[in-house]
């Protein structure tokens, strides 16, 4: 290699590693000021209607409550947001750790599905800085969390202090910190985020890069539990700086009865160049094994405290590293006070003026088998498809981390420089796009294998790719919403019956829990058995909703429609998408004849040629043959595994058109997502959706030659189309519904059956485009515009006043009516961007996300609702990765107009 292009690589390093232009930007010391919280006062109007719920709600609280399972929906004692998050550690579906902007380690979700907010003090980085003399001339913690903080926050407010650090009482009472946090700053770009400390007083300057290993189709990576900690240190002076940087970390939680529990064991470890400290240990009776670590190299200084006690005040370990600039092997306490324990890794080097050094540190926590509150499965996590199911993985992927995080940054770069460099989008909009990502790892996400599922056939995905499924949201723990994988769990689930009566809390009817031919609300709950006892949500019956049905048509073709559309982009591109790690064909063919299962007596057996064919047969479909590259899956095959399942839905959904006009009903109930927001005759989002899945119905029965149903489900479309137009088109916009008391509310997701057709790559086949056009038009000047001036995205319902130049009011029938949902307001956005608004798109979804990442401090715990003032609902939510589609639209529209 020439210097030439040694230097190009050298900068290409740099413009990697360096503080991005973009992302969510705050000093440590930044207090929002927007002070919110989840007490909600409905009017009296909303209380009268949500009475009975009320009354049925309370002695199923207590019911559960007694099982000793934590609610599933919790408006008892609900979570208030606490303005501190910052990006979360850790791959998809292995449990996340959560960190704060100020350098806190908070938040945990390792238990499958459930979470703790808690603030760690004993998980700390600590830096050392000796002058040229040896003389220690800083000291200090490298975080500014203060307990008065937090404290403010659990209570639904903020501090008006500064956030710089206030020592607790106990533990480890003599760790200061004597940051400036003024001088201290903070960017999230997820799944990296950056640290920047300014000790040039000191003669030194700090950037800790923090990087998880979130990349796109690349599997492996993406499910590992583990994240990098790179440091760099700058000598601004002009004189010899020797800087050491500590990472300390203890068992547990930080839940006082889960850390008291004991038993932890830990031990050294040195695996390739990771030289560490291992805490073995139990999280809720799963066996999970902590792995700190640093990058060892000729020019640190490296040492390691084994153990420590986290509860004392930590006195030995702080002056051991003040006096001597690194950790001694007596670092330890004599005695632990606690059955807690906590463990550091040090590295000390030379900075010479002028120069910078690095310092890489890993944290990882290898848990591979999992189960949920119930214990009637065990489950093993994704990652261990590469690592192992023994639990001594720590170690190995502690060394992985340290010498591939170089590649994962390069990747997430390539991923999303497109996007950075795009001078027409907005600079808030590539903060968003990338940091509301977060929700799919830290979603109370599961990554499971698949390989022990003997009664999948071998072209089934999920052998491929495993389950994967998160959360509803952070409070509202149901395991739902679709992928590619996860369509396969809930096509098998339509079938399934559960014919458990259950009382619901809406109306008090006993309905079995899940009945045949109906597409389940979710795939469980985390303190139940998930997969297996669909259907948690208790409030409504939720196999007469009106949408769920539908939306599971409308992804189908979406699926189809984009694993088509990429698949031909690859196999005409394949060498622009240089990231991916693609498999051959070969190697795919091997996999499958090496699968145990396959074989008639099991590991060891023969395969004779037959088989061999046969499962040459089913890994084809992973194959595009035009470049012999590994891709998702075939489309069509993907098409006619899903196409029964949605038949069957379909008819069933038949049913609701009570009328025989081609369109359905809503039951004069909240027969749908909107769950206490009453639909009555037809509606415009329910109408919207059937009309819409009618299409793409039609449109998968001509593509499998299934020209009978294509042609039925033709004729019912337009006969619909007629009766949608007749009865909720006024002019203006299409009216919420036939005959509820919010008939005439403009609902802001009224078109959201366009939106799924526009994503699946049609135009105006079903809405006309000068009604889809106007429609838009009045929804951005009312439910946008005149609701807090356009600042806080697009209310779900509002009133038209009726009067020349005068404004209406929101919808306030439902409690639901007058809240902004930040999905819905994205996805809307996405639809804008579709119609050519790209102005009004960005100044809708800009609106709620500058409001939510600057003046309310929601970043990194998005709800799913938020009101005009004072309030807000859920606490991290899934709903607002629907901002991904603004991107898909984004994509489209550049398209057509290259």
């Amino acid at each position: 290699m020439d210097g030439d292009s040694v230097q190009s690589m050298s900068d290409f390093k740099q413009q990697v590693a360096a503080v991005p232009q973009y992302g969510l930007k705050l000093k440590f010391n930044h207090v929002f000021s927007d002070t919110r919280n989840q007490n909600l006062r409905p009017s009296f109007r909303q209380i009268l209607s949500m009475v009975p719920l009320a009354l049925r709600y309370i002695p199923y609280y207590w019911k559960v409550a007694r099982e000793g399972r934590q609610v599933l929906m919790d408006y008892w004692y609900t979570e208030n947001g606490k303005q501190i998050y910052g990006a979360p550690l850790g791959g998809i579906g292995a449990g996340t750790i959560g960190r704060g902007f100020a350098g806190e380690f908070c938040r945990y979700q390792l238990k499958p599905g459930l979470y703790e907010y808690n603030t760690v003090h004993a998980n700390q980085f600590i830096v050392t800085i000796k002058d040229e003399t040896g003389a220690t001339i800083f000291h200090s913690l490298l975080s500014t969390y203060s307990n008065e903080q937090t404290t403010a926050a659990n209570r639904g407010g903020s501090s008006s202090k500064s956030r710089r650090y206030s020592r607790p009482k106990t533990p480890l009472a003599s760790w200061e910190s004597g940051l400036d946090a003024s001088r201290c700053s903070y960017t999230a770009l997820y799944p990296r985020a950056w640290s920047e400390y300014d000790l040039s007083e000191h003669g030194v300057k700090l950037v800790q890069r923090q990087i998880s290993p979130i990349i796109p189709h690349d599997y492996k990576e993406s499910s590992l539990p583990c994240a990098v900690f790179v440091w760099t240190v700058e000598n601004v002076c002009d004189k010899d700086r020797q800087v050491t940087l500590t990472f300390t970390f203890k068992n547990g939680t930080g839940t006082k009865k889960q850390d008291a529990e004991g038993g932890s064991e830990t031990s050294a470890f040195t695996q390739g160049n990771a030289r560490g400290v291992s805490i073995r240990q139990t999280i809720a009776e799963m066996p999970c094994t902590y792995c700190v670590s640093c990058r060892s190299s000729s020019e640190i200084n490296l040492t390691r405290c084994e153990r420590f006690d986290p509860s004392g005040n930590g006195e030995k370990l702080w002056n051991d590293l003040k006096e001597n600039g690194h950790l001694t092997e007596k670092s330890n306490d004599e005695t632990l006070k606690s059955k807690d324990v906590a463990v550091a890794v040090s590295g000390q080097i030379l900075v010479q003026p002028g120069t910078t050094s690095q310092l890489e540190f890993a944290l990882v926590w290898d848990m591979p088998k999992v189960h949920f509150q119930k214990r009637g499965k065990e489950y093993h996590r994704y990652y261990t498809k590469y690592f192992g199911k023994s639990g001594d993985a720590g170690p190995q992927i502690s060394d992985y981390a340290l010498n591939n995080y170089g590649k994962w940054e390069r990747l997430i770069d390539e991923w999303q420089r497109p996007i950075l460099e795009d001078a027409d989008l907005p600079d808030w909009y590539k903060s968003a796009i990338f940091n509301e990502l977060y929700f799919i790892a830290d979603g109370g996400s599961v990554w499971f294998t698949m390989d022990d599922q003997t009664d999948l056939p071998f072209d089934d995905p999920r052998l491929a790719y495993g389950r994967y499924s998160y959360l509803e949201g952070h409070e509202y723990r149901m395991y739902t919403t679709y992928d590619v994988s996860i369509q396969y769990d809930y096509k098998d689930s339509i079938e399934r019956e559960i014919t458990e009566g259950r009382k619901h809390l809406y109306d008090g009817k006993v309905i079995p829990r899940k009945i045949k031919n109906s597409v389940p609300h979710d795939l469980g709950d985390p303190a139940e058995e998930p997969f297996d006892l669909i259907n948690a949500y208790p409030i409504h019956d939720v196999s007469e909703w009106r949408d769920l049905n539908l939306k599971f048509i409308l992804q189908v073709y979406r699926d189809y429609y984009t694993l088509n559309h990429y698949a031909q982009l690859n196999a005409e591109n394949a060498s622009k998408f240089s990231s991916i790690e693609f498999i051959d064909k070969e190697s795919m063919y091997d996999t499958y004849i090496q699968d145990n299962r396959n074989r008639p007596n099991g590991a060891g057996s023969p395969i004779d040629s037959n088989q061999k064919a046969a499962n040459r047969k089913s890994a084809s479909m992973y194959i595009n043959e035009t470049n012999g590259k590994v891709y998702l899956m075939d489309a069509v095959t993907y098409l006619k595994a899903m196409y029964p399942a949605c038949r069957v839905v379909l008819e069933h959904s038949l049913e609701w058109d009570k009328d025989g006009d081609g369109l359905i009903e809503n039951s004069k109930a909240p027969d749908q997502t909107y769950d206490t927001w009453v639909m009555d005759g037809p509606s415009a989002y329910c109408g919207g959706l059937w009309l819409a899945s009618l299409h793409c119905m039609s449109a998968m029965a001509s593509l499998l030659d299934q020209n009978e149903d294509s042609d039925r489900y033709k004729a019912v479309l337009d006969k619909g189309r007629a009766s949608f137009e007749e009865k909720l088109w006024n002019g203006t916009y299409y009216r919420f519904d036939a005959q509820s008391a919010s008939k005439n509310s403009i609902m802001s997701d009224q078109l959201c059956g366009h939106w799924y057709l526009r994503s699946c790559g049609f135009d105006y086949d079903v809405f006309p485009k000068e009604n889809v056009r106007l429609a838009m038009r009045t929804i951005y000047e009312n439910n946008v515009m005149r609701f807090c001036g356009g600042q806080l995205g697009a209310v779900n319902g509002y009133v038209p006043s009726g009067q020349p130049n005068k404004d209406g009011r929101p919808d306030t029938v439902s409690i639901q009516g007058e809240e902004v949902w930040t999905g819905v307001t994205y996805a809307l956005a996405s639809t804008m961007v579709h119609e050519g608004m790209f102005e009004e798109a960005f100044k809708t979804a800009g609106g709620l996300y500058q409001a939510l990442s600057e003046r309310i401090g929601m970043n990194f715990e998005t709800p799913e609702a938020v009101y005009a003032e004072r309030h807000y609902r859920a606490i991290g939510y899934m709903r607002p990765l629907s901002i991904w589609s603004m991107q898909t639209a984004w994509e489209m529209k550049k398209l057509r107009r290259d």
